[in-house]
């Protein structure tokens, strides 16, 4: 990190320090019916009908700062901790990746070689950046294959998610470069992997040296979630190195509401309570479109394209979803959902949506059953409210 750019944050840095220490006042969301924020309270408890068949546990559904449903399976309730899966690729892999790029340690198109050493005489690796660690187009091969269970997975692959010896060292030294960096999409647990390594090594000598803390500090204490209502990296910490490192691919665990107050926090560019927690043109960068290949889009799966560890539907690939809508999601079809414009936050918890046996994909499911409803109670009351 540069001089300049260090002297460029300061101010910042130290008013960021001082909130998270006294701690912000918690705020809290207002529960009012879906007619007063122009939803429709019919429309949306069709949409908790089909959901509710379909194996989910939460559905929470905010507009303009209040909460106009809020749904939890009988046997699961507001204070659980529902697990992310790869949501926490940008609860925790983007997030994390942000405070980076807001205080100056890193910037997204470095070569991530800089901040990982070992990769500075690999002919392929020396040429992945940041950019193409946070949007599946490093070339880093998956830790998946032909659909055999991670448990069961030989090699490097199976090691990576073992933990053997850990998964940092595994996806850097073994995890095979596949195809020229920046060239192709190609999801990549192992290329997050890396991404966390790359911020981790860049937090050093600063006060918060690794992700947890640097989330819990920076994010979640001035944004009024509890300790206990959070958790990320499957709960452990891997010493690589010298760095204390945290997982960002998966392992989380956060309730509901958690997870809105990080979607409130990014729809607000940054901005709680009047306290400017991430400069807005951070926010606004990680959640744009990242200008990388995207995913192949066959019929059936309306595979978005990447932000900084976010989805974004900068091309509309989500038909009825307004453009500059952004989310997160994991397997399980555990999904955040951002619509700025209808200042809207959706979560979603809990089981896959989408049914393979029609051919249909990953996406699918979450645009059929959480998308496409709710955005079709906006538009419902809005269009019946009209003159």
């Amino acid at each position: 990190m540069t001089s300049t750019r260090l002297c460029g944050t300061l101010a910042f840095l130290l008013a960021a320090t001082a909130l998270a220490a006294r701690g912000q006042e918690d705020f809290q969301w207002q529960k009012v019916r879906p007619e007063a924020e122009r939803m429709s309270s019919r429309k949306l408890a069709e949409a908790t009908e089909a959901l509710s068949r379909r194996g989910t546990k939460t559905f929470l559904v905010i507009r303009n700062d209040k909460i106009v449903h809020e749904w939890y399976a009988p046997d699961f309730d507001p204070q659980q901790k529902h697990y992310t899966a790869s949501l926490a690729k940008a609860l925790v892999g983007s997030v994390s990746l942000m405070l980076a790029l807001n205080d100056g340690r890193l910037g997204v198109d470095d070569p991530a070689c800089d901040y990982i050493p070992q990769w500075k005489e690999h002919p392929q690796k020396s040429r992945i950046t940041i950019r193409h660690l946070a949007t599946h187009s490093s070339g880093i091969e998956d830790a998946e294959q032909d659909g055999i269970p991670h448990a069961d997975l030989p090699g490097w692959k199976g090691q990576f998610w073992k933990r053997n010896p850990d998964p940092f060292s595994v996806s850097r030294d073994h995890a095979p470069v596949i195809f020229e960096p920046g060239s192709r999409y190609a999801y990549s647990n192992p290329g997050m992997a890396m991404l966390s390594h790359a911020v981790t090594a860049s937090l050093q000598g600063t006060e918060h040296t690794d992700v947890r803390t640097l989330l819990r500090e920076r994010i979640m204490r001035p944004i009024g979630v509890a300790d206990n209502d959070w958790s990320v990296g499957y709960g452990a910490t891997n010493q690589v190195d010298g760095l204390n490192l945290i997982a960002n691919w998966g392992g989380g665990g956060y309730t509901a509401r958690a997870v809105a107050r990080v979607g409130r926090l990014m729809l607000r560019k940054g901005s709680w309570q009047g306290q400017q927690l991430v400069e807005p043109r951070w926010v606004e960068q990680v959640v744009a479109f990242a200008g990388t290949p995207s995913p192949d889009r066959p019929p059936g799966n309306p595979a978005p394209a990447s932000g900084l560890g976010w989805w974004t539907n900068a091309d509309g690939v989500w038909a009825q979803v307004p453009r500059d809508a952004f989310a997160g999601a994991g397997g399980g079809n555990q999904v955040l959902l951002v619509v700025p414009s209808l200042d809207l936050i959706v979560v979603r918890n809990g089981a896959n949506l989408y049914d393979a046996s029609k051919g249909e994909g990953f996406w699918a499911g979450i645009e059929r059953y959480v998308f496409n409803p709710v955005i079709e109670a906006v538009l419902d009351t809005e269009s019946n409210s009209a003159p």
